[in-house]
């Protein structure tokens, strides 16, 4: 009898560099779970792609996109599941680092495919770190609902290292941390 896998691990997600035909996932992607970050609210961004203007962080990221900065998480059927952003800059509330680093911006899963997902792009950034002599991986997730989420960066290898709060457009303040991890 052949044994059925029933859930995929992280190391059967494919992760490599996204481009124009998967912007629309991204964004997808994007918009269901960080809702929080688009400065307009209730903003369709799959529908802002189309806008004369669109809104900043949609622009944002078709400049990842252009520059080669964005990486995809595939499963085993090739399905989007998840992506992020790479690059050798950190955010304006980062502080500045002494040594090269890498910066993992906008992760972002499917939420079936969320600790697979996440695994398999923290472990891609990890790589390229490495590729690129970088010693240090830094990233930032939302603080909100209690540290859930700086506690599935830190299952990842992630350490809290600077809690921050970033003005959002309406107003209010978005509360964050910065975490690291070595290389």
């Amino acid at each position: 009898m052949i044994e059925r896998k029933e859930w995929p691990e992280w190391s059967d997600m494919d992760v490599a560099e996204g481009g124009p035909d998967t912007v629309r996932d991204f964004l997808a992607m994007f918009h269901d779970h960080s809702s929080w970050l688009v400065p307009v609210q209730y903003v369709d961004l799959l529908e802002a792609l189309e806008w004369e203007e669109p809104p900043p962080i949609v622009k944002q990221v078709l400049r990842h996109v252009r520059a080669g900065q964005m990486r995809i998480c595939r499963d085993l059927i090739t399905r989007i599941t998840g992506g992020s952003v790479l690059t050798d800059e950190a955010p304006e509330f980062a502080p500045a680092v002494e040594e090269p680093e890498l910066y993992l911006h906008f992760l972002v899963t499917r939420v079936r495919f969320r600790q697979f997902s996440m695994a398999a792009l923290v472990a891609d950034a990890r790589a390229e770190a490495a590729r690129r002599g970088a010693r240090l991986l830094r990233t930032h997730c939302w603080a909100g609902e209690d540290g859930r989420m700086v506690r599935e960066y830190e299952e990842l290898g992630f350490t809290a290292a600077l809690e921050f709060e970033e003005l959002r457009s309406d107003g209010s303040l978005w509360p964050g941390w910065v975490l690291q991890a070595r290389v």
